[in-house]
């Protein structure tokens, strides 16, 4: 709509708001008032594509209603506030595109975290400037996730082996981060409902497991400017779905596509 300006606290006073939308106003601005955290009967919180600036309130963990939160595209900075991990009913979660920095937070004995978000299924934090290692403590067997978007930040460390145990996942995206080499994690061959996999320049190393072009639901393998080496071997039971596999700049010596792969291959 046009909308300029900036939100007050006066919103506080709304406590019957159920939804509240304002995306894509770019000329609302200034920071966001902690009193959204009055609107405790809320459900949807809908403020991409704004210009708001400062850090996200902790006030926002106490909307214990809310299932919806999208926050991306603005200019926001500072830390995740583990208060969000008291938003047990959530279940979209998208801060993408802000300017938000430090580690990724957990729950402690007196603190929560992220990692108590058990009905949240999209975890988008790309294109931000979180750093640390992603915790291996954020995945869990009863987490439901099918969308972890992690591109674009600044993540060091190993990838977490506890990513295998989220067994919903469809989307995992990790590129263009600053991970330590390593070899294919042991999830490759088990998170079976993936249909896309983006780890670009990832530091990847060593042979890449068949197993994983053989997933049913896989469409995209994504892998470029990594360090791959030896015999990329597909497979004899290539899934179906599988429509591209890009793995450009790497250390591949030789392929064996095994059952006939026709669809694209970089």
């Amino acid at each position: 709509m046009g909308l300029k300006g900036k939100l007050s606290g006066d919103i506080g006073e709304l406590t019957e708001l159920r939804s509240l939308d304002l995306s894509f106003n770019r000329e609302l601005t200034g920071s966001l008032s902690p009193r959204l955290g009055d609107l405790e009967k809320l459900n949807i919180l809908i403020l991409a594509g704004c210009g708001f600036t400062g850090n996200i309130p902790e006030e926002l963990g106490k909307l214990a209603e809310l299932s919806f939160l999208a926050l991306n595209s603005n200019n926001f900075t500072g830390r995740i506030p583990p208060s969000l991990g008291k938003l047990s009913k959530l279940y979209w979660l998208d801060l993408a595109d802000n300017q938000l920095i430090g580690s990724i937070p957990v729950s402690t004995p007196t603190t929560p975290g992220l990692d108590l978000l058990l009905k949240a299924k999209h975890f988008h934090f790309n294109k931000n400037q979180l750093s640390g290692t992603i915790p291996p403590k954020l995945f869990s067997s009863e987490m439901v996730l099918i969308h972890i978007l992690f591109d674009g930040n600044q993540f060091t460390g190993n990838i977490p082996s506890t990513l295998g145990l989220v067994q919903t996942l469809e989307v995992l995206d990790l590129s263009n981060n600053s991970f330590d080499p390593t070899e294919a994690p042991v999830w490759f061959s088990t998170l079976s409902s993936l249909t896309t996999l983006v780890i670009e320049h990832g530091s990847l190393q060593g042979l890449l497991p068949e197993k994983l072009f053989s997933f049913p639901q896989i469409q995209q393998v994504k892998l470029r400017n990594n360090a791959f080496n030896g015999t990329l071997n597909m497979g004899d039971s290539v899934g179906n779905q599988l429509q591209l596999v890009d793995l450009q700049n790497n250390e591949i010596s030789s392929i064996t596509l095994g059952s006939g792969y026709a669809n694209t291959l970089m």
